[in-house]
């Protein structure tokens, strides 16, 4: 019994390492890389539905979605860079110049046609606060020079992301959904049912509810392109530095329980791989050693 128990499980922890070496030489471990999804209208949405083949819904000699929809796309506008600008500025002032320094930046920010979006004040004797101001990007490097000069400078960052494919895909997206909204519409009119209209219609409303989805991820990205934030720490000499409290990743039970099963699973999957390369091998070296057995000569019996 303990002969082949042991067996057993050298058999498995074999399977277990061809398995192994097989997934990770493929690349494919413990659960695979799933395959690549093809690209939608709308991130994480399913295709645009399509208005023709359905039944009573087909008109003859209208155009079909796609034929509509490559005439209505034409040509995409120019490719640009779209920066979203982002900036942080801490400066000190002399005791008693808080409130100056402080109005002096929203006076900036209203120079250059920005505005405050928001902004926090801070003690009593000594004063410190910061302001969140919004300018067109165009006047960023201006307005960083003008904010220099309200005192000195402890500390400065700078960073720029660049949205333009972001953009660009927004566009294309939103002018493909137009585009079947322009054939859904066109077989509504032509619908020669009420139960064709409704089925048109339900589809019409999903397509222009993800054109206002659309719209409203532009209006956010031409929103940050257009005006650069910028936050101004200000702080008056002896004034306490607020240290931001770094963020402290407690350790979840639930991760910890998924990565272990996750981890179970992966050996799983590695001996069942190994089992289709480590059986068949088995039973043909056992099938040979059989037939050797057979065949081998028999020593004569004296």
């Amino acid at each position: 019994m303990r002969r082949v128990l042991v067996l057993t499980v050298g058999f498995l922890a074999a399977a277990g390492a061809v398995g192994y070496a097989v997934t990770s030489h493929s690349g494919q471990g413990g659960g695979g890389r799933a395959p690549m999804a093809s690209a939608s209208p709308v991130s994480g949405s399913g295709h645009a539905p399509t208005a023709a083949g359905q039944g009573d819904l087909t008109l003859r000699g209208a155009p079909s979605a796609a034929s509509v929809e490559v005439s209505a796309l034409g040509e995409l506008p120019p490719i640009g860079p779209d920066i979203v600008k982002t900036a942080r500025i801490s400066i000190q002032v002399k005791k008693g110049g808080f409130q100056g320094a402080f109005d002096a930046a929203s006076t900036i920010a209203a120079t250059f046609g920005g505005y405050v979006q928001d902004s926090t004040m801070a003690g009593t004797r000594t004063k410190s606060g910061t302001l969140t101001i919004r300018v067109p990007s165009a006047s960023f490097d201006e307005v960083m020079s003008d904010l220099r000069g309200i005192g000195t400078v402890q500390r400065q960052s700078i960073s720029g992301r660049d949205v333009t494919s972001e953009f660009v895909d927004l566009q294309a997206r939103l002018r493909t959904w137009t585009a079947q909204e322009a054939v859904l519409l066109k077989l509504m009119r032509q619908a020669a049912s009420v139960e064709a209209t409704l089925r048109v219609q339900n589809q019409l409303q999903d397509v222009q509810f993800r054109i206002e989805q659309i719209k409203g991820q532009l209006r956010v990205v031409q929103n940050q392109t257009s005006l650069a934030t910028i936050q101004v720490d200000i702080r008056e000499v002896g004034a306490p530095v607020r240290v931001e409290p770094a963020g402290v990743k407690r350790p979840s039970i639930a991760e910890a329980w998924n990565r272990a099963l996750a981890g179970f699973l992966a050996v799983i999957y590695a001996m069942v791989v190994g089992l289709g390369y480590v059986v068949p091998v088995t039973l043909a070296g056992v099938g040979v050693w059989l037939g050797y057995r057979r065949i081998r000569p028999r020593p004569a019996v004296s």
